[in-house]
């Protein structure tokens, strides 16, 4: 067994053959690669990267139909590996290290104690590629991901036909003017669908809303838009024909004005003729109304003076 007269003598030893060294302390020197992960950010993504899309909490606001829209990407995990340098120096040599290192030697005591002080230099991380993981995460929409476009149909029956509607993005919200686009069906609606799609060069959505009799009440469309009478114009054109020989100018009146009220597209001159048989009544005010209407049409060439000589 060690005395402590020996130890002590140990340790004298080793101060002097310390104090005759060099006052430079031994250096150390290794390394290590470590490798790290991190998610991409969103602003690393592409097109490519998009998964889905999320049309979110659709409802009905001063009659447009809103929607949230939210787009799905993926982000793949990101792959690091960074070289750490690790610089040692010794420790100086105490009465407790060297008991320790004794009785580490002697097998009395575990070898645990750290002769060395490192110092840590990390590298710079390189990213070397990419795991098998991703995560999916839902963000605002953003136009360059990918183009939306939006259809609107009305269902009568069996009849099936597609009506122009105004739609907008604003505030990663796409705004459809439901009301006002049914409002221009030429059938009445007993049901309405919308398709959104979306589309990029890798990848197609689409999201449908069917709306029925309930949506339509909430909007308060009103069907009054398609109980109008049909109109047979060649029956009109027809009868007017015969009132013409016959003189029978109320008769004539009469026809142009149904002929009017269907609503469909007429010549400038159906004006300026309507106009001529009100002042053969002798309604002046009829007739210089509707040689207004003459005038201002685009083709007032033919009858220009005459029209004139109404107002």
């Amino acid at each position: 067994m060690v005395k402590p007269f020996q130890l002590l003598t140990i340790f004298i030893m080793s101060q002097l053959l310390w104090a005759c060294a060099s006052t430079e302390a031994p250096d150390h020197y290794k390394t290590e690669l470590k490798e790290s992960v991190s998610w991409q950010d969103v602003s690393e993504t592409s097109p490519t990267s998009v998964s889905g899309i999320d049309f979110r909490d659709g409802r009905l606001v001063e009659n447009r139909w809103v929607i949230d829209l939210f787009q799905v990407i993926e982000l793949k995990q990101k792959r690091y590996q960074q070289q750490i340098e690790y610089f040692g120096t010794d420790k100086p040599v105490t009465l407790n290290t060297l008991i320790n290192k004794t009785q580490c030697t002697l097998g009395n005591t575990e070898c645990s104690a750290d002769t060395v002080s490192w110092k840590e230099k990390p590298g710079n991380k390189k990213f070397i590629g990419y795991s098998d993981k991703i995560k999916q995460v839902a963000i605002p929409y953003h136009s360059e991901m990918g183009q939306l476009s939006a259809k609107l149909q009305v269902k009568q029956g069996q009849t099936v036909l597609s009506i122009p509607v105004n739609w907008d993005i604003r505030n990663e919200k796409i705004f459809v003017d439901l009301k006002t686009a049914l409002e221009q069906s030429p059938v009445a609606p007993q049901k309405a669908i919308l398709k959104i799609d979306f589309a990029n060069e890798h990848q197609n959505y689409s999201h449908k809303v069917v709306f029925d009799d309930y949506m339509f009440k909430l909007m308060e469309l009103s069907f009054d838009i398609w109980s109008k009478p049909t109109v047979d114009i060649e029956k009109n054109l027809l009868q007017l024909k015969q009132c013409l020989p016959n003189g029978d100018i109320d008769c004539a009146i009469a026809q142009m004005k149904i002929i009017e009220e269907s609503g469909m597209r007429l010549p400038a001159t159906f004006y300026y003729h309507i106009a001529s048989m009100y002042l053969m009544t002798g309604d002046q005010v009829s007739a210089r109304s509707y040689a207004k209407k003459y005038l201002l049409s685009d083709d007032v060439l033919q009858y220009k003076h005459q029209a004139r000589a109404m107002l």
